[in-house]
């Protein structure tokens, strides 16, 4: 990775997972991770536009999540009906 953003979630944080692959399929969209490295996300932004054509990209900044050593699917687990 180049050059991602440095937060408090990230700044000195062994644990902290910056990966692309921790992506979630929803609906009409795949929510995706982005970091501030503007080159690794781009690069991902296109790879998932071309794997899922017919689906809107969304990136958001998931630093908070990433500093547990998480990612996007894993706080969006299944729930079961009540």
């Amino acid at each position: 990775m180049g050059q991602q953003r440095q937060s408090r979630f990230s700044k000195d944080n062994q644990d902290f997972a910056a990966g692309y692959i921790n992506y979630f399929v929803i609906n009409g969209a795949i929510i995706a991770p982005q970091f501030g490295d503007r080159k690794a996300d781009a690069k991902a932004f296109d790879l998932l536009s071309e794997l899922y054509p017919d689906r809107e990209v969304v990136q958001l900044d998931i630093d908070a999540i990433s500093a547990g050593g998480g990612g996007i699917h894993c706080v969006t687990r299944h729930q079961p009906m009540v």
